[in-house]
């Protein structure tokens, strides 16, 4: 078994199935740990990945990587994009690894994929049928790297308190009295405030319009 159906595999397992956007997040890892020196067949702790979409590609991007959030080793930032960010903590390298926009050509490459499902309208109706993600599925795993990634290198710092280990700092919020670590608090009005007492009390909107 190659490397690529080992980890199809594995992802298959942690994910209840195979779709595009698992391969797309398996396909995307293992460009991005190859461009850092990184084997993906060991444990790498010196590698961080920044992804940006609580979608099936992250679950591609955890089954090669052995990244999670509960290792603090796997970050999300709530972007929507299909885009992933992975540190070597020990070199300082990082690669920036996107899905590549072919819309505007005529091959059948993964967004125009999309975008036919999607029927140009944005609406996903009906759902797609198990031959329509058996096709991305096809379209993802059989696409040469060139035509379906983008992989940049990038300068990037790795905050203080988003590094994995204890606590550097916690707060308590002066609200609801809940403690708040890594630096997540806000400091509004010269009160520390977590950030859901912030947006019950609309603390966020008065803040951005000073």
């Amino acid at each position: 078994m190659d490397e690529y159906t080992t980890f199809l595999e594995k992802a298959k397992k942690l994910h209840g199935g195979v779709c595009a956007g698992v391969v797309m997040g398996i396909r995307m890892s293992m460009a991005a740990m190859r461009e850092l020196g990184m084997d993906p067949a060991k444990q790498n702790k010196d590698l961080i990945v920044y992804v940006e979409v609580d979608r099936c590609m992250t679950d591609g991007v955890q089954a090669v990587t052995g990244c999670t959030l509960g290792h603090r080793n796997l970050k999300y930032n709530d972007h929507g994009k299909f885009v992933a960010t992975f540190i070597n903590m020990s070199s300082g390298k990082a690669i920036r690894a996107s899905a590549k926009d072919d819309t505007c050509k005529s091959s059948h490459g993964f967004w125009k994929w999309a975008e036919n499902l999607f029927k140009g309208n944005g609406k996903c109706e009906p759902s797609p049928t198990p031959e329509d993600m058996e096709e991305g599925v096809e379209i993802v795993s059989g696409l040469p790297e060139e035509e379906l990634l983008v992989l940049e290198e990038i300068q990037f710092e790795v905050p203080e308190n988003d590094i994995p280990g204890f606590p550097k700092h916690i707060a308590t919020c002066e609200i609801c009295n809940e403690h708040v670590m890594d630096g997540k608090e806000l400091l509004l009005g010269g009160k520390i405030i977590c950030r859901s007492c912030a947006c019950k009390e609309n603390l966020l909107k008065e803040l951005f319009e000073l």
